[in-house]
């Protein structure tokens, strides 16, 4: 998983495919989310490490249905957060790109 991650936050950082620019906040959102979750994933089991990230898409699933974050840079940046946070929980378990509930 780890090099997983970091594969992902490298092509983040230096891919070319879109404009960087378009993409600031969205990118530092998936960044941080890589980040975290690559210290957690060295120091937690994977059930800790799965709840824990499901936790916080459900909050941040919350937080956009209650229209609770109205920054267009804030929601691209929680855009990105969650879609980094999903992309890896879909490695652990494909399941988790259709029911977060679970």
């Amino acid at each position: 998983m780890v090099d997983v991650i970091e594969r992902k936050i490298q092509f983040t950082k230096t891919n070319t495919i879109f404009d960087k620019t378009d993409f600031y906040n969205n990118d530092e959102g998936e960044l941080q989310a890589y980040n975290e979750m690559l210290m957690d994933i060295n120091e937690m089991k994977e059930i800790e490490f799965v709840n824990k990230y499901l936790d916080i898409i459900m909050k941040i699933s919350i937080k956009f249905e209650e229209n609770e974050i109205t920054d267009g840079n804030e929601i691209e940046k929680l855009s990105g957060y969650n879609n980094a946070v999903v992309s890896i929980l879909k490695c652990i378990n494909p399941i988790y790109e259709y029911e977060i509930k679970d």
